[in-house]
């Protein structure tokens, strides 16, 4: 009995039947993107094995930090000896990108406890809000969020399961295996190129595509703005474009 009470409080076990097949659905869903977010993953690890941090520093960083662009950045800022606030500082600014994530689906989660939304904070990524907004772009009712007994929440966690889990194996085996891999085997752009190939075919609007135009070039023309500044200037660039492209369906065609 006091096992069937246990196991009942635990994730997935302790769930109905439809919550296990929305999360599996969701672990689906980004399954389909596992190439690019292990290939990430592997080449974030192999940064962080081959950087000034120890094995368990590296590892510890990939499990706690898990953002892959804002570990990159601070490493150089590690191995030069820059202060903890200027290292913190720049993590911050690339990650500003999961401020406008969390705005995104601020309203489909808003029913959560601020417990359960500060975990799924932690997990969603890039992936995740997409995969998300991409299937479920209008907020849902109440009266339809208890029919289905949360199937977008535990859909959400199936994605966030499956980004986690798929980023931590390719990092984790990057970290491991950095002592392997010779330095003139280029790898830097494996991650990147994963990105773009799985970025690219989501752009299926015009809004989205006339924001990644610009993002792309307000980026390049503010490359030499100090602590990666042109990273945050590039997003509200694109914001302020895709808002505008959106509101206006005749306008930038």
């Amino acid at each position: 009995m006091d096992f069937a009470r246990l196991t009942a409080k635990l994730p997935y076990l302790g769930w109905n039947q439809q919550q296990q097949s929305a999360w599996r659905d969701g672990l689906k869903t980004m399954s389909r993107s596992a190439l690019a977010i292990f290939s990430w993953g592997v080449v974030t690890g192999l940064a962080m094995g081959k950087s000034v941090l120890s094995t368990e520093q590296a590892l510890a960083m990939t499990l706690f930090v898990f953002a892959g662009s804002a570990q990159l950045a601070a490493l150089p800022l590690i191995g030069a000896g820059f202060s903890v606030f200027t290292i913190l500082i720049t993590a911050f600014i690339v990650n500003l990108r999961f401020v406008i994530f969390s705005i995104g689906v601020q309203a489909h989660f808003s029913h959560l406890p601020a417990w359960r939304r500060a975990i799924l904070g932690y997990f969603t990524a890039d992936f995740g809000y997409l995969m998300y907004t991409s299937r479920f772009p209008e907020v849902q009712a109440v009266t339809e969020r208890k029919k289905d007994s949360h199937y977008r929440t535990h859909f959400m966690y199936g994605l966030a399961t499956g980004n986690w889990g798929i980023w931590q194996a390719g990092s984790i085996l990057g970290i491991l295996g950095a002592s392997q891999i010779p330095d003139d085997w280029g790898m830097e752009f494996a991650g990147t190129l994963a990105l773009i190939a799985v970025i690219v075919p989501m752009l299926d609007h015009r809004a989205a595509r006339w924001a990644a135009i610009v993002a792309a070039i307000v980026a390049i023309l503010t490359y030499s703005l100090p602590l990666k500044l042109n990273l945050t200037v590039a997003i509200l660039a694109a914001i302020v474009v895709g808002v505008l492209a959106d509101r206006s369906p005749k306008a930038m065609r």
